[in-house]
């Protein structure tokens, strides 16, 4: 499957995960990064949507007509309108945007928000996988951040990939916990203090690096200091 069949796929069928499209995204980094964006989006957009309307709202709006000619907005047409409008430019645009310099801003998200709906948006796609991740790729994938790990990762590791990560970008990693997975991002969004976190039935660490940070997901109960004090000790800057 060429690219251009790919996104035309994800773009009419965003949850479909056949066979074909797997391979798609697992043979092609710019395939997973683009379905990364769209989910991204999907998300983006849902969230803009979610306006709360005045009560009395209609009625301000009716036009100043005589009663016999008042006409009031019907907004669930206008509303079907305006993301019929968004799809539509949305889809014009497809082909026409470096998909990797697209930024959805983080002022109003954390990292661990940030985190954690990546994590459900991509749960079905991930969760199936066992890509038995070798250190080489790991240190391959962390180039692009400055790092190495400077011995033998102490987890399996699932899945292994670049993403798009707010902003920025992250190094998006599954790798086995005590619990169960755990999934870890690393990106140059720096923070200033390690924090733990639980949100939306999940929990986490964000932990500071430098000048880039490392953010821990997964079930409650999990060890995430344990993991992030591992994980800080074979986490080496570049030399």
């Amino acid at each position: 499957m060429d690219e251009l069949e790919f996104r035309r796929r994800i773009m009419s069928e965003p949850k479909a995960r056949d066979p074909e499209l797997l391979k798609a995204m697992q043979d092609n980094d710019a395939n997973a990064k683009f379905m990364d964006d769209i989910f991204s989006m999907d998300a983006r957009i849902e969230q803009a949507m979610k306006v709360d309307v005045p009560d009395d709202l209609a009625d301000k709006i009716l036009f100043n007509q005589s009663s016999s000619n008042v006409v009031k907005v019907n907004f669930g047409k206008r509303a079907l309108s305006l993301a019929a409008s968004i799809a539509f430019a949305f889809g014009l645009l497809v082909g026409q945007v470096n998909w990797g310099s697209v930024a959805v801003s983080t002022a109003h998200a954390s990292l661990s928000e940030t985190a954690v709906q990546h994590v459900h948006d991509e749960m079905g796609f991930i969760d199936p996988l066992d890509e038995k991740v070798s250190e080489a790729q790991i240190n391959a994938k962390l180039l692009p951040f400055a790092y190495q790990i400077g011995q033998q990762f102490p987890y399996h590791v699932y899945y292994l990939n670049h993403c798009g990560f707010g902003d920025a970008n992250a190094m998006h990693m599954v790798f086995q916990g005590e619990k169960g997975k755990v999934t870890l991002f690393v990106t140059k969004i720096p923070t200033e203090q390690a924090k733990l976190f639980q949100k939306d039935g999940m929990s986490g660490l964000v932990e500071p690096m430098g000048d880039a940070s490392f953010i821990l997901v997964g079930e409650k109960g999990e060890d995430f200091t344990k993991i992030g004090e591992n994980l800080k000790n074979i986490l080496n800057p570049a030399a």
